[in-house]
């Protein structure tokens, strides 16, 4: 009896050993398989101008300690690869789908070109997948969709082609697909959806057909961002768009919808979208969204007026784009309580009257583009409140009276584009107080005076156009101090005397007219001057 429970004593201890020792042996044998895996990869980069990862990857360290991998801490299996924006050139083998433990793997902002390897997907641990920004090409396998734990697949801005697989839908926890900026093509599966946990898709920039599903608020009642624009979509926008409650960037630019704008939102540019009714009254429906951030209508033949509905909008809208869409009428008052709005454009439209003096209350505005309307009137000191403007384009318009001085306070402005209007009397000398200033364009107004010697405290200023004026007296020397000036337009004026020797100092300079002016003596011919041609001097008979 004792010799019996020895031996079964002896036993059990025989097979535990043995157990241990297999364990031992299939974990060493697995980081083996990981390390091969991770060494072919190694061998398929072509090009590393760091040559960081042929002094790192070797095999005398241990794989947990290579740069871009992490490791389990029990296992010490490789769960996570990272090693993107290292400017890699090479392929992707097949052995890297050996590493049965993976569940992130990045290799975004390379130079990897080839196909994804079929291998890849059966990695059934895989969570994050990350390739964007490569130059990997071939179709898309329905391999891609059998690894049913992935929640993130970014293959966009590479050449993939071919069709989307219809197994894309067999992926439940999926919350991110791109594949924006490739050539896919046909129609896209209705799977995409259909998929309750997406939260973002993007298909921008392919070449992929068919309509949109009529409720796209019941199938992806999770979705936040939908990007399809610059595709071959087809047929009518989704009213349904509208309920899809935490949809806050829709992407609908340059596609072939047409038909009635429904009571939706965000960006729909380059369609061929009408309005039904001489209002935009659809703009009213939008107040009920209230994550709205972004609405872009942009080159659509509206051929309607602003209501007053769109002071209704979501305190939460930043942008507004509405140019080129024939809208007309007056900019209405309630566009003021928009007060957290970063970017008005409207230009190119029909729009009459003056700039309502509630813009003043927009005190968050960054950007406010009026350019090629029928605007008219004075400009108010009611834009000199807007202390965090950085471009106020308005050129082409019916602008008249002075300037204002206060312009001159706004000193996070960049671009000031104020020609083509009625503008009369001198440029308020305040406007050469913009120290940081890159762009300024008053040409085509009836602006009179001297250009002050202050004009040279502009070091950053780029582009300056002051043609078409009825400017006198001399180009200052201190232009000569304007040491990132590349475009000087001061043509059809009356400025007279010599041109300064100055000017020769601009290194940068690769386009100056001074033609049809009143000036005398020679012609510089250092610096900037070596490269220019008779017709920037011409009208000037003392020259």
């Amino acid at each position: 009896m004792e010799r019996t429970h020895f031996l079964s004593m002896i036993t059990r201890s025989l097979v535990h050993s043995l157990l241990l020792s297999l364990v031992i042996a299939a974990a060493a044998s697995n980081i083996t398989t990981d390390q091969q895996a991770l060494l072919a990869l190694k061998a398929h980069i072509s090009y590393d101008h760091t040559n960081l990862f042929a002094r790192n990857w070797t095999s005398s360290t241990s794989v947990c300690s290579w740069i871009g991998i992490t490791c389990d801490v029990n296992s010490h299996r490789v769960i996570g690869l990272n090693i993107s924006s290292f400017n890699l050139q090479g392929t992707i083998p097949p052995q890297l789908g050996n590493l049965s433990s993976l569940q992130t793997l990045y290799l975004s902002h390379n130079k990897l070109s080839g196909n994804i390897p079929s291998s890849i997907f059966n990695m059934h641990t895989l969570k994050l997948l990350y390739f964007s920004d490569n130059q990997l090409f071939g179709s898309l396998s329905f391999f891609i969709f059998n690894v049913s734990s992935v929640t993130t697949i970014d293959l966009s801005i590479n050449g993939l082609s071919g069709e989307m697989p219809r197994e894309i839908g067999n992926l439940p926890y999926l919350a991110r697909l791109a594949f924006a900026t490739n050539n896919l093509v046909g129609v896209a599966p209705v799977t995409i959806f259909n998929m309750s946990a997406l939260k973002e898709i993007s298909l921008l920039n392919n070449s992929l057909s068919g309509s949109l599903p009529s409720r796209i608020d019941l199938s992806l009642p999770n979705v936040e961002t939908l990007n399809l624009g610059i595709n071959s979509f087809s047929g009518t926008i989704p009213s349904s768009i509208t309920n899809a409650s935490k949809l806050s960037d829709l992407e609908l630019g340059v596609i072939l919808f047409s038909g009635f704008i429904p009571n939706t939102f965000v960006n729909m540019a380059d369609n061929y979208l009408t309005s039904s009714t001489p209002e935009l009254s659809f703009l009213s429906s939008l107040a009920n969204c209230k994550k709205l951030k972004v609405l872009i209508l942009t080159c659509n033949p509206l051929d309607s007026i602003l209501p007053k509905s769109i002071g209704n909008l979501s305190l939460s809208l930043e942008t507004i784009l509405m140019a080129n869409c024939s809208i007309s009428g007056n900019i209405p008052q309630v566009v003021g309580n928009l007060g957290n709005l970063l970017v008005l454009e409207l230009g190119g439209n029909n729009l009459t009257g003056p700039i309502p003096i509630t813009f003043s209350q927009l005190q968050t505005l960054q950007a406010l583009g009026l350019t090629r309307n029928k605007l008219a009137g004075p400009i108010t000191d009611e834009l000199c409140h807007l202390a965090r403007l950085h471009s106020l384009v308005l050129q082409g318009n019916k602008f008249s009276g002075s300037i204002p001085s206060c312009l001159g306070n706004l000193t996070s402005l960049r671009v000031l584009y104020l020609g083509l209007n009625r503008f009369t009397s001198a440029l308020p000398s305040t406007i050469w107080n913009l120290k940081d200033i890159l762009f300024i364009d008053v040409s085509s107004n009836s602006l009179n005076g001297d250009i002050p010697i202050t004009i040279g405290g502009l070091k950053n200023l780029q582009q300056m156009f002051l043609e078409y004026n009825r400017l006198e007296g001399l180009i200052p020397e201190s232009f000569g101090d304007l040491s990132s000036l590349e475009v000087l337009d001061l043509s059809k004026n009356k400025i007279s005397g010599a041109i300064p020797a100055s000017l020769q100092k601009l290194l940068y300079l690769k386009h100056l007219n001074l033609s049809f002016n009143k000036l005398e003596g020679e012609i510089p011919r250092g610096g900037p001057f070596a490269n220019l041609t008779a017709k920037s001097f011409m009208g000037n008979e003392l020259l």
